[in-house]
């Protein structure tokens, strides 16, 4: 049977720390580059260029610059990215010359050597090979090639969602694997294709591959919230790739609008019929109206809250992991794998966990009310 981040629990053990901001929250990424904060931004057209990979990696996660453009202006916003000022924050994920670093997203076929090429001279740190189906011939053959021609650069591969997959890709060279077949919330690949797996096994599995071959596990998809971050590093994770927590923020690419006073942010699926438009016209191809008409996609639009800079974001999301360490026992992030035990929970079991009262207005709450009348106390 396949489990879910909502099928577990972390079981609670006794707690080593006087404070939760005492956990080590570092963990290693690929076998050169390390993160203070184990959070890779999405390389979503909608979530990653220069603006929101500035912004992680001065938190000290990384993002991933995506491929639906040129491979010049790709490759100008990954430079964009190591030219910007690492600002005073002390997590910051830098490389050896203390530049910001930065990833940048690759396919198979096409403009993909150039496209590395490029971003290789503009100093990008990884390279991610990037494709929904990442357990296929063609998908070994662009790391093999990408690999020989830039074997300075660590190399990120997927999606896969099996022991097999991650070890084929592992054999190839992978410094790191993407897991997830169809969990993210903008994609329906498991609805459209009936394929892919429960994504709290799929972790399960390709951790306990890569862990021996010293190859990282990024958990791509299917997170809400700092407890399923928790969970996926448990099941062997080195890090969660977000894409919907962060498209709301100051720095994504999705849209700004405002609906009845209400700010949002509006984005497109990965593998929409619209990113695969925007694909062939970037190639100069002329899309027929049976090439349109036949497209089978595997994602959706969404529309989310607007949530402010991003850097909030990662620090309540951090600080929620911390509190999951802290919970099963642990004094660092990176214990997790060995020493979180979980435990089964049923569907009573998982309702039980979740609010059931009305959400509280603090307007109306009388102590609320006497502060925002009065004023701060005095401490």
């Amino acid at each position: 049977m396949g489990l879910s981040f909502d099928d577990v629990l972390l079981v609670p053990r006794r707690n080593r720390l006087r404070s939760r901001r005492d956990v080590d929250t570092a963990m290693q990424l690929t076998p050169g580059i390390r993160l203070a904060v184990p959070i890779v931004s999405a390389n979503t057209p909608w979530c990653t260029a220069a603006p929101m990979a500035t912004a992680m990696a001065r938190a000290g996660g990384i993002g991933i610059v995506h491929r639906m453009w040129s491979p010049q202006d790709q490759a100008e916003a990954v430079a964009a990215t190591k030219a910007a000022a690492a600002g005073d924050t002390p997590h910051a994920t830098l490389d050896l010359a203390g530049r910001l670093r930065v990833g940048g997203a690759v396919g198979i076929k096409g403009d993909y050597l150039e496209r590395a090429d490029r971003l290789a001279d503009a100093g990008v740190d990884i390279l991610a090979i990037d494709v929904a189906h990442g357990h296929s011939d063609h998908v070994i053959a662009a790391l093999l090639e990408l690999k020989a021609r830039h074997p300075q650069l660590d190399c990120i591969v997927g999606n896969v969602a099996t022991a097999d997959g991650a070890r084929d890709l592992i054999d190839a060279g992978a410094d790191a694997i993407k897991v997830g077949i169809g969990p993210g919330s903008v994609c329906t690949t498991r609805v459209v294709t009936g394929a892919g797996m429960p994504q709290l096994t799929a972790i399960l599995e390709c951790a306990a591959v890569a862990r021996k071959a010293g190859v990282g596990v990024i958990a791509d998809g299917g997170i809400r919230g700092s407890g399923d971050i928790a969970k996926a590093i448990a099941a062997g994770a080195s890090a969660v790739m977000l894409g919907k927590l962060l498209a709301g923020a100051d720095e994504s690419e999705a849209r700004a609008v405002e609906h009845d006073g209400r700010r949002y942010k509006v984005t497109t699926g990965f593998v929409t019929l619209g990113v695969d438009l925007t694909l062939q016209r970037l190639a100069g191809a002329t899309i027929s109206r049976d090439a349109f008409d036949a497209y089978l996609p595997e994602g959706v639009e969404g529309t989310f809250d607007h949530s402010g800079p991003v850097a909030d974001t990662l620090g309540k999301l951090a600080r929620g992991l911390c509190s999951g360490v802290t919970y099963s026992g642990c004094a660092a992030v990176a214990e997790l794998a060995d020493h979180a035990r979980f435990v089964r929970v049923s569907n009573a079991g998982h309702a039980e966990g979740r609010p059931h009262v009305r959400d509280g207005v603090p307007a109306l709450h009388p102590d609320y009310a006497q502060a925002f009348v009065a004023g701060p106390v005095a401490g």
